[in-house]
């Protein structure tokens, strides 16, 4: 029962904390602490606060939402502001209280409804549940006889004064005197209404929280503001104004929202926010003339009308590639975004989160890329044609005047990644070479369905070679036919492109290829996403069953992770996979609560992003396998940033966090080497070694690894400080 109790106890809190940070779109609990202590500077808006929360806490869970997403503060951030603005706006009283409890009730049911009409577009609800609520409060005042007007906020003097005494005003009143007609006063004052409070002290508290919290953000709550408060003086508009309406913190809470959180940080998102920080004027400016016909607030409409149209517009651009980039996965936390970023291999193709890989065993050599020479034009310039040359480069043996001469002739063809066969030709005849058949331009032919508007086409295929029908269900690697020459096809060769529609001549779209070997540099390298060029010699990853084994962890499965630094006093954590809500898996510690976010997709093990605590042993294995293919070739060359923030510190981290819009100057690289050719037959040990190297090319660690048929990997690491680590990964 105690337990039961403190469980409960932990959880309330700790959604509480999470619904303060979440209206700065962060979940940090030293923030939402100092917030929910910015809104006590008046008690009564601050009870207001928390009776929401806690209304909107216990509506949702008996209504069986997710309590995952109840403990993030995602149903009940908008509750809390509703709170806040009853607190402010109405004198305390039971009635008062009650208005909070029904205002709560109506925000969680109009975010319910929100989530169902914008989450299909990839769009977030912010505080717009928040102002259909508080709107319905305010045009129903009138009639609330009972219910009195809230006169405290009018002497905030006698409310400090109560709150701290003489102390407490002389502060409040020096920061007054401090900033006063700086523009300072009217940022401050802004960022503390955000949460209801009407004072420079707030302002001053909240920014500080933000600081510590993310220097992006706090960077961007400056930008945006005082970009604002310059456009106001370029138009004639009183600058004044923001000191009494208050809405100064729709130009500071947008900046934050694209500048660095729903955009990647950089040099695109400080232009874009800086771009629409004149839309926002106009905006506010114009809806408070609206408004004020009906004598309601604007409060925060600006902001949410601007970001949401703004972020609807990213979304639906055709090219993903192009900057600014949205944040794939959201860390809550600018910083961290743009760092895991960074660090990824093949980041300029991030919105690609589909992979499709080479339809074909070994290794084929692309004969003609997008945009070719001869047929690869306009409407289907985005297309690879394949063939297979042996070491002299040559396509064929003998003469080369029989189809069966040409090597990539019969060989197998195969899914480039699980789907439904909508289109199948098999019966046209394989050309003689030279000769070419333009009434049936595409030959035998294969279309696979992999997701809405994104098809596969293999064509060219030998006649009577193609093993399935359409309407068959296909995974990834499965043979669907086999090379030929028919159609418009010369020479033997497969063609292979991606499309949006299911029709065998539709046009091209682009779409990179992953997960692959080449030859580009003399060497066998890995490509994580890529587009193949012309003359490139490419390759399916011939995957290692004692690899895959290995890092086959299923939800729910548990492990033991053994540490012992310098060989001395071994300790043992329990280590639990999970999936959270957003279907994201992870490692969990459950004695230092550390998470270790992770993707495999059956070709390779890439950890996402570790949060927590760096002297967890989890830290270490993350350090050490970073990234690992399953490949079994062993003169693989794999090298890739590994995240900065996870490898500097203060000072240095500190001042990078405040240049990230400029650029990313720290850099760290991992590198992977492994030991021995893994095609030996019944291979039942794998020895890998990784490093990882500074801006400078020092290393500052370094791991020998060794995976053995049980499952279980051995590590041993080394720091800069010569800190020996042993860690013993194995089943619980």
């Amino acid at each position: 029962m105690l337990k039961t109790f403190q469980e409960k106890s932990i959880f309330i809190s700790e959604t509480i904390l999470n619904s303060y940070a979440q209206v700065f779109f962060s979940e940090n609990k030293l923030l939402g602490s100092l917030l929910l202590l910015v809104s006590f500077l008046d008690w009564k808006v601050g009870l207001s606060g928390i009776i929401a929360v806690i209304t909107s806490v216990i509506l949702s869970t008996s209504l069986g939402y997710s309590l995952e997403k109840i403990l993030k503060g995602f149903y009940s951030f908008n509750a809390l502001l509703v709170g806040l603005g009853v607190g402010t706006y109405f004198a305390l009283s039971i009635e008062t209280l009650f208005l909070v409890a029904i205002g709560s009730i109506v925000a969680v049911f109009i975010t319910v409804f929100l989530i169902g009409l914008l989450q299909k577009y990839g769009l977030p609800f912010l505080s717009l549940p928040f102002l259909l609520a508080i709107w319905l409060l305010l045009l129903s005042f009138p009639s609330f006889t009972n219910v009195a007007v809230n006169t405290d906020a009018i002497y905030p003097s006698n409310m400090f004064f109560k709150l701290g005494g003489e102390t407490l005003v002389y502060v409040v009143d020096s920061l007054n005197n401090i900033f006063n007609n700086t523009g300072f006063d009217t940022y401050f004052l802004s960022l503390g209404a955000i949460f209801f409070q009407f004072n420079i002290l707030a302002g001053v508290l909240i920014a500080v929280g933000l600081l510590f919290h993310s220097r992006i953000h706090f960077l961007f709550s400056l930008i945006g503001f005082f970009v604002a408060y310059w456009f106001y003086s370029f138009l004639g508009v009183s600058t004044g104004a923001l000191n009494y309406t208050y809405y100064g913190f729709n130009f500071i809470l947008s900046a934050i929202a694209i500048g660095g959180y729903f955009l990647i940080p950089s040099k695109h998102s400080l232009l874009w926010s800086l771009v629409l920080i004149p839309i926002l004027v106009i905006t506010t400016i114009g809806s408070n003339k609206l408004f004020s016909y009906f004598e309601l607030s604007i409060f925060s409409l600006p902001f949410n009308l601007i970001l949401i149209g703004v972020l609807y517009t990213f979304k639906i651009r055709y090219d993903q590639t192009k900057k600014p980039i949205l944040t794939p996965i959201q860390q809550k936390n600018p910083e961290t975004n743009a760092y895991i970023y960074d660090s990824q291999i093949a980041k300029k193709y991030v919105a690609y989160t589909i992979p499709i890989r080479l339809p074909f065993r070994g290794e084929w050599t692309v004969n003609q890329a997008h945009n070719g020479k001869y047929t690869h034009k306009q409407f289907y310039s985005f297309a690879w044609d394949f063939v297979i040359k042996n070491s002299d480069g040559k396509e064929f043996s003998n003469d080369g005047y029989a189809i069966k001469d040409y090597y990539c002739f019969g060989k197998p063809v195969i899914a480039p990644a699980s789907g439904t066969v909508v289109a199948v030709v098999n019966t046209i005849d394989d050309n003689e070479i030279g000769v070419t058949n333009t009434l049936n331009n595409w030959g035998n032919a294969v279309i696979i369905k992999h997701e809405n508007f994104l098809y596969s086409k293999l064509t060219h295929l030998k006649k009577g070679s193609v093993k399935v029908e359409v309407g068959d269900f296909v995974v990834e690697g499965e043979q669907i036919g086999n090379c030929g020459n028919s159609g418009r096809s010369p020479f033997p060769h497969l063609h292979f492109q991606l499309q949006s529609t299911p029709e065998i001549g539709s046009s091209t779209i682009f779409w990179p290829l992953s997960e692959y070997t080449t030859n580009r540099k003399q060497e066998h390298n890995f490509v994580q996403k890529g587009v193949p060029v012309e003359n490139e010699t490419i390759g399916n990853i011939n995957t290692s069953a004692l690899l895959e084994k290995a890092f086959d962890w299923n939800s729910g499965d548990e492990f033991k992770l053994q540490i012992s630094i310098n060989d001395e006093n071994k300790i043992v954590y329990e280590i639990q996979n999970r999936v959270d809500i957003y279907n994201q898996t992870y490692l969990y510690c459950k004695k230092t609560k550390a998470k270790l976010y992770y993707i495999n997709n059956g070709k390779l093990f890439s950890a996402l992003n570790y949060v927590g605590s760096k002297k967890s042993p989890l830290f270490y294995f993350y350090k050490s396998l970073y990234k690992v293919i399953f490949s079994e070739q062993s003169n693989l060359l794999i090298k890739l940033l590994f995240p900065v923030h996870h490898l500097y510190s203060f000072p240095l981290l500190t001042i990078q966090d405040f240049l990230l819009p400029l650029g990313i100057f720290l850099k760290g690289t991992f590198r992977l080497n492994y030991k021995k050719d893994l095609k030996t037959f019944n291979t039942k040990e794998i020895e890998i070694d990784s490093q990882i190297v500074d801006r400078k090319k020092r290393p500052v660690f370094s791991a020998q690894i060794k995976i053995n048929e049980k499952r279980e990997i051995i590590i041993c690491c080394k720091t800069t400080s010569r800190i020996k680590i042993n860690l013993q990964w194995g089943a619980k």
